[in-house]
């Protein structure tokens, strides 16, 4: 990508900024993101390639670090790079002010995947726990598994071989908007968007889980009106 050619502070972060796929890459990397594996799977159509060309610009421009030790290659976000990422945060706080999203953008997986990199395992009331999701789509539920643990959380498309702790049915739209901050969970559940078979501790959870989006406090905008 070729520069604007002009001095203005906003073309020169642009550049940095403004190509595509960066500004996930950079969400992804301030989510705690550390391996090309991890950054490749919170982003849903970007290729290897894409990938690691972006990474090596990033580099280059000082926002990204690159440590390797043997075999193990971690990617970490530099003093620039988390400086760059909390506007990251503050353009994904216009986006959902602004911006709504399409039924064929809400993606339950990637929802839950932004999620778990939420949760820390350090704050869970047990070493493990799993909940699935039965989303409702046109046919049959689609299951997913959230499956949290002081290792590291991860979303799961088969059994991970763990009991549930709890089961949470729901359609795609309210899990979106639950992941997002944008319904709560006791609200769902009185307009029963959402059904939970979950002892209670695991309730009080998924209650909290619901608000850590950074987004969960962002009203959004109404629409204007059209003009008579």
């Amino acid at each position: 990508m070729g520069g604007y050619g002009q001095y203005c502070p906003i073309a020169l972060a642009a550049e940095v900024f403004a190509q595509r796929w960066t500004p996930i890459i950079i969400r992804n990397l301030a989510l705690g993101c550390v391996h090309f594996g991890d950054i490749l799977e919170g982003a849903p159509g970007l290729s290897r390639s894409v990938l690691a060309q972006r990474l090596h610009t990033l580099q280059r421009d000082g926002v990204v670090e690159r440590r390797s030790s043997g075999r193990t290659t971690e990617y970490a976000l530099t003093e620039m790079g988390r400086e760059l990422g909390d506007i990251c945060f503050t353009l994904g706080a216009w986006g959902a002010r602004w911006r709504e999203v399409a039924p064929g953008d809400q993606d339950p997986y990637l929802a839950l995947w932004t999620l778990s990199r939420l949760i820390d395992p350090a704050s869970l009331p047990r070493p493990r726990v799993v909940v699935r999701f039965d989303v409702r789509r046109s046919r049959a539920p689609h299951h997913l598994w959230l499956l949290l643990d002081r290792t590291g959380n991860e979303v799961c498309v088969e059994t991970p071989g763990f009991p549930d702790d709890g089961v949470v049915t729901t359609d795609v739209s309210s899990l979106v908007r639950w992941c997002a901050g944008r319904l709560g969970l006791a609200a769902a559940r009185e307009s029963r968007e959402m059904a939970l078979a979950a002892p209670p501790w695991l309730e009080r959870e998924l209650a909290r889980w619901g608000r850590l989006s950074p987004y969960a406090g962002v009203e959004p905008a109404r629409s204007p009106q059209p003009v008579s």
